[in-house]
């Protein structure tokens, strides 16, 4: 089962925390052709001092645009990596080099359990960690983006890669989140149906692919579907894992992420999308290749968004493109390529430019 257990490892759960102040400071600087990186903190209710990376495009004379980098799951730093996936991602890093480009300014930030940040108060008590937790870390670091004086406060966006696609629909959809008016969402191969449904989709394909290879006995397969089955039923119904989990499904479900889980899995994206404030606009992208979250699953969150009785919707899909927005070519995708040095797609590139110059520079 190692093979299905290193594919998922992309979609596991790491940890975060909450955040509601940053510290003042005289950060370091790091100057690129896209821009200035500014080390930056905010410090969570709990102690937790979570740091960050404000990119500043170049030649800033006024107030520009800004944008909210939120990464998807697992333990995933600033740049877009993660310890469980060897190379260099950087699905974050060329995000923020695309918007500096285009005169955008933007804030990405290391989880919590990556980089920097580490694991703080948690690393006692991580089961204790709920999807709220990262949804009030991207709150504060929108707030921390919004109060910089290089900030126009009025042309805020917020892109969410993978699961940060369904933070970034919370936040722009709660109001009891209290933050800085959203003007434009990216979604990113967000994550598009419930949180339980994706990885029993997932599991599924892979024990039948297994199956298939004859690397797993049907026997075997039918059983961990009865499993996976009885945890999902469980977690959503009560909370909590049954009391038997077979070894090879705990790493995607034990006692650590039991709570995560349970409540990532209350939302569906299609139905926080259908009540949208009319006056954000959306940039939604599937990837022909993503072996994680397909086209077919982002058409739910597509039908979700075109319920709204207004609003702006930009939707696309990425050709030959796998899940952390690379060109894989006709090679197509199994995630080992992920860390490879393969080109960031320029057909996003693009049409990120054409979006941000109507919704965000024309505003």
């Amino acid at each position: 089962m190692s093979a299905l257990i290193g594919v998922l490892a992309a979609a596991s759960i790491a940890v975060a925390g909450s955040a509601a102040a940053y510290a003042e400071q005289e950060p370091p600087t790091v100057t690129s052709w896209t821009g200035t990186d500014r080390d930056v903190t905010f410090t969570a209710p709990d102690g937790l001092e979570l740091h960050g990376s404000l990119r500043l495009p170049a030649h800033t004379r006024k107030p520009v645009p800004a944008v909210l980098l939120v990464a998807g799951s697992g333990p995933t730093d600033r740049e877009g990596n993660s310890p469980g996936l060897p190379g260099d991602i950087g699905t974050l890093r060329s995000l923020a080099d695309t918007f500096a480009k285009n005169g955008i300014a933007s804030l990405r930030y290391d989880k919590l359990g990556s980089g920097e940040t580490g694991l703080g108060p948690y690393a006692e008590d991580p089961a204790s960690i709920d999807f709220d937790v990262f949804v009030q870390h991207a709150a504060e670091g929108l707030r921390l983006l919004a109060d910089q004086p290089e900030v126009d406060q009025d042309r805020l966006m917020v892109t969410g890669h993978s699961e940060g696609g369904l933070i970034a629909l919370v936040l722009a959809q709660d109001e009891t989140l209290d933050v800085p008016p959203i003007s434009s969402l990216g979604l990113l191969t967000p994550l598009s149906t419930r949180y339980l449904t994706l990885l029993t989709d997932q599991v599924t394909a892979q024990l039948h692919a297994q199956v298939e290879a004859g690397l797993l006995p049907r026997e075997q397969a039918d059983a961990l579907l009865a499993s996976l089955t009885e945890i999902v039923e469980s977690l959503r119904t009560e909370g909590r894992l049954p009391d038997s989990v077979p070894p090879e499904l705990a790493p995607l479900f034990n006692p650590m992420n039991e709570r995560f889980l349970h409540d990532a899995d209350q939302y569906d994206p299609a139905e926080v999308a259908a009540v949208l404030p009319s006056d954000v606009s959306v940039y939604v992208a599937c990837a022909t290749d993503d072996i994680q979250v397909s086209c077919t699953d982002v058409d739910a969150l597509r039908a979700g968004l075109a319920e709204r009785e207004a609003g702006h919707t930009t939707a696309s899909t990425l050709y030959r493109v796998n899940h952390v927005l690379k060109e894989v070519g006709s090679n197509g995708s199994d995630g080992s390529e992920y860390g490879e040095p393969l080109p960031f797609s320029r057909q996003l590139r693009l049409e990120l430019s054409w979006f941000t110059f109507t919704q965000l520079h024309l505003r």
